[in-house]
């Protein structure tokens, strides 16, 4: 094939490198197109194509001296490149941005006569303070030139691009992101669940502002880019040094980086850098909020402060404590360059859509339908499916099984589904009341894990209020018995809650088993979803006959419910039979170690490894031996399976249920060292059963999983007719979830905070700081400072509850009345009587001070 890739900037240079590069790329001719009158801009592009090697050139469509205006320039690009097209008998084009002014004329020129294929070059995910009836913003249409194909970075742009309006229905393709998510590095930043900050507590922070230009597309005005620029480096110096616009790739040297927003989250996170997403109120684009140890958003200037003061008070970032997971962003893949490849090798030219004519309603679809299914497609069409879905627990990352099927889950469900995924960590709220006001738009709530019940004493409470409220609230599940047993001992109180509320929940289960144990609790219906994992990268098979000298492995964090006293005991013994057996364990270690538990030295402790690392460890094993006491359905059976690994397990952990039967899984009927051993020398002497292991595979794969979590929770699926929204698909409202600042972890901390903003006039920030504190104490300053701000505001009734809060709080009581009187003066004829009585009581404190001076000193 003839394929040609447009670019405008020198990132499309370095994507169109890298597509030429992918495997099977030498079967195809490759022309780089370039459309500049401008010759600085034409010769960059021109240095950075020749830059990339293996004869790399790019063309430009234009001589650099041609006299045209632009929109002569504009009119005579399609004439140019349809002519190109032409002559050079090019049979695709590929270019990056179709809502560009070249772009659109490039899309228009070409869309009717030849495969062109879009792949998204920039973060496309965006939220809106406001909208109205006028243009959006132009990232809102990305994708609506009708192209033969689109190639997107991750879900969420997916589902923007499906569900956007009514006729949206583009050939979306999610293949990753070039050059960042095949990047092993950037992988292992997205999935890591810690920050160590380098500086010490109250040391001068390194701070880089990386000030994109948000006037392109009319984002923001040069003005107000400009004073937003100012007033940012101006709050910011009075923490440390700050840099404006450094090289991106060598962030690593600075203790936070501040931006509007962009992509730069991509570069910081390679770095290790703690990064600030600022969105100042005159923006109406909104960022993400992303859940990651190194990610932020705040949403005014005060906000920013709070979270630059916090780090450099505590030297810890106070990362997003909500938010979605990087993964819906960027999907992490392998060959991206090719997966792209092989959709512009099958991209077709859109069919055309014959005019639609009018048909009477009652002969409306009757041709090929009987009267039953016009009768089912009629109801079908009149159900209201939920479009919301928030998910609580306590903590989403990939480093324990309980989160990962649903991470991966929701993933799968945006790419396919109409439906709106938010993410909400119980842990962050004190109050049952402030998580019902962020779950107010979820029309259904998925509660990961009965963990919360125990860990949370607001989820009874809140479970109880959705259930008032008439939401639907499901859980599920990931403990069974030994751990119910063990919690119940430890947190009585909430464990009888969880109990009793559990009969009127729906509850998904991740084996039968586990649905007996619930059925036995009261539970009616338990729907048995079982779970899945990611598709890694490193899928290895391991070998398919044992070595001379067989490994056996374990994954798992080191507890005793996993069976740590079994797993060293079977080594034991097996080093005692001169068996040339070699045992690891791969896992972090837990505090939930007995005294009497043995740690083996012929076992390797090899601690927490990579998901990347732990699949190499799997395909270089021969056995994998999940010696746990008691597990529902572990993830780490599912992955060895996906490895062909010869598998063994207790009799009653769940894996029994999908595994019995298949060659090359063996369980041991009773929990002692001597069982095990045997299980192990059994299996050693099996084939792997590639039809079995397959289809237990195919049972846990994505796809199959995907479709039994949305059957069981009522959520549109693939094949569900869905109600999109009217008109061009634009909802009434755009709401932006704004999390609150992270509490600081002092009090004395919280009053710096409220106290900065006072003085500096951002009454606002002093607002949402003084209700935070008053969620924790009523110190008489805040509130008499919270009272002056109301005052001002002509908000009598509320000055009046924080001055009467004020005047029971201990304190200097004469020094409190004589603010109270102050400020009741800024309240007009309802502060009079105020006035009076605070002078009164102001009067009378100060001379019963002095008697008692007096008194004191005679």
């Amino acid at each position: 094939m003839r394929i040609a890739v447009f670019v405008e900037n020198r990132n499309g240079v370095g994507l169109a490198s890298e597509i030429m590069r992918a495997e099977g790329a030498d079967a195809h001719s490759f022309h780089l197109l370039v459309a500049d009158r401008d010759a600085n801009n034409a010769g960059r592009l021109e240095q950075e194509a020749a830059a990339r090697g293996e004869g790399l050139v790019a063309s430009n469509l234009f001589p650099v001296d041609e006299g045209l205006d632009n929109a002569e320039f504009l009119e005579e690009l399609g004439h140019r490149i349809r002519a190109f097209a032409e002559e050079e008998r090019i049979d695709r084009l590929v270019f990056f941005d179709d809502q560009s002014q070249r772009g659109r004329r490039v899309a228009g020129a070409l869309g009717r006569t030849l495969p062109v294929i879009l792949v998204q070059d920039c973060h496309l995910d965006f939220h809106r303070r406001r909208t109205g009836t006028g243009r959006r913003d132009q990232s809102w249409y990305y994708g609506s030139s009708s192209p033969a194909a689109v190639c997107v970075w991750g879900p969420a742009t997916a589902h923007h691009l499906l569900f956007r309006s009514a006729d949206a229905d583009p050939p979306v393709h999610i293949t990753g992101a070039l050059g960042h998510s095949d990047d092993p590095a950037l992988l292992r930043a997205a999935r890591t669940t810690a920050h160590r900050h380098a500086k010490k507590p109250d040391e001068p922070l390194r701070m880089a502002v990386l000030a994109q230009p948000l006037t392109r597309h009319s984002r923001l005005s040069r003005k107000d880019q400009r004073e937003q620029l100012t007033e940012l480096r101006s709050a910011l110096a009075e923490f440390g040094e700050v840099e404006t616009d450094p090289d991106p790739s060598a962030l690593d040297g600075y203790d936070l980086a501040v931006t509007f927003y962009s992509t730069a989250y991509l570069q910081t996170l390679r770095a290790d850098t703690p990064l600030i997403l600022f969105s100042p109120p005159p923006l109406n684009i909104v960022f993400p909020t992303i859940h990651h140890p190194l990610l932020r958003n705040v949403g005014t200037l005060g906000e920013l402060v709070d979270v630059v003061a916090d780090l450099k008070r505590s030297a810890e970032f106070p990362a997003n404590e909500h938010g979605e997971p990087l993964e819906h962003f960027v999907a992490f893949q392998d060959d991206v360059a090719g997966r792209v490849l092989r959709v512009v090798e099958g991209a077709a030219v859109p069919v055309e859509p014959p005019a639609p004519r009018w048909v009477p309603e009652d002969d409306a679809g009757r041709a090929g339908l009987s009267r039953a299914e016009r009768a089912l497609r009629a109801v079908r069409g009149r159900v209201e499916r939920p479009r919301s879905l928030a998910v609580l627990g306590l903590g989403f990352d990939y480093v324990t099984g309980v989160a990962i099927p649903v991470l991966t889950y929701t993933q799968a469900l945006l790419a396919q589904s109409p439906v709106d995924v938010r993410y909400f960590d119980l842990g962050a709220y004190g109050r049952y009341e402030d998580v019902l006001t962020d779950l107010a738009d979820a029309e259904v709530v998925l509660i990961n894990s009965l963990a919360p019940f125990w860990r949370s004493p607001l989820a009874g409470e809140l479970v109880s209020a959705l259930r008032e409220q008439g939401r639907s609230v499901v859980v599920y599940a990931h403990e069974t018995e030994y751990v119910m047993n063990f919690e119940g001992s430890r947190n009585a109180p909430r464990h009888q809650e969880m109990i009793d509320l559990l009969p009127g929940l729906k509850v998904l289960c991740v084996s039968n088993a586990q649905a007996d144990m619930f059925r036995g609790l009261g539970v009616s219906d338990p729907v048995v979803v079982y779970n899945t994992v990611p598709r890694d990268a490193h899928r290895a098979r391991a070998r398919r006959t044992p070595g001379a000298r067989p490994r056996v492995v374990m994954v798992g964090s080191m507890q005793d419910r996993k069976g740590l006293d079994l797993f060293s005991r079977v080594a034991e013994l097996a080093y005692g039979q001169g068996l040339p057996w070699r045992f690891a364990w791969i896992g972090q270690k837990t505090w939930r170690i007995g005294s009497s538990t043995l740690l083996s030295d012929r076992v390797e402790w090899m601690g927490a490894l990579s998901r990347e690392r732990v699949r190499e460890e799997l395909a270089a094993s021969d056995v994998f031996f999940l010696s746990s006491v008691d597990d529902p359905m572990p993830l780490s059976v599912v992955e060895a399976v996906q490895q062909r690994l010869r598998t063994v397990t207790y009799h009653r952990v769940g894996s029994r249920e999908v595994l019995d039967g298949v060659s090359g899984y063996r369980s041991f009927p009773e929990y002692t060292p001597e069982s095990a051993l045997d299980a192990l020398r059994r299996v050693l002497d099996d084939e792997v059963s590639e039809t079995g292991y397959g289809d237990v595979e195919e049972l846990f794969d994505i796809p199959a999983f995907t479709a039994r979590m949305t059957t069981a929770l009522g959520l549109p699926g693939p094949g569900d007719p869905v109600r999109r929204p009217a008109g061009d698909g634009a909802p009434e409202a755009d709401p932006v979830r704004r999390f609150p600042v992270v509490p600081s972890r002092h009090g004395t901390y919280l009053i710096e905070d409220f106290t900065r903003h006072l003085t500096a006039g951002r009454h606002d920030d002093a607002l949402r700081v003084g209700e935070e504190i008053l969620r924790r104490r009523q110190p008489v300053d805040v509130l008499v400072g919270l009272a002056e701000i109301r005052a001002g505001r002509g908000e009598a009734e509320e000055a009046c509850r924080l001055l009467s809060a004020a005047a029971i709080v201990s304190g200097d009581r004469a020094r409190v009345w004589s603010e109270i009187g102050r400020i009741a003066a800024l309240l007009g004829a309802r502060g009079r009587s105020v006035r009076q009585l605070a002078r009164r009581e102001s009067v009378r404190l100060r001379i019963g001070n002095q008697a008692a001076r007096l008194l004191k000193r005679s």
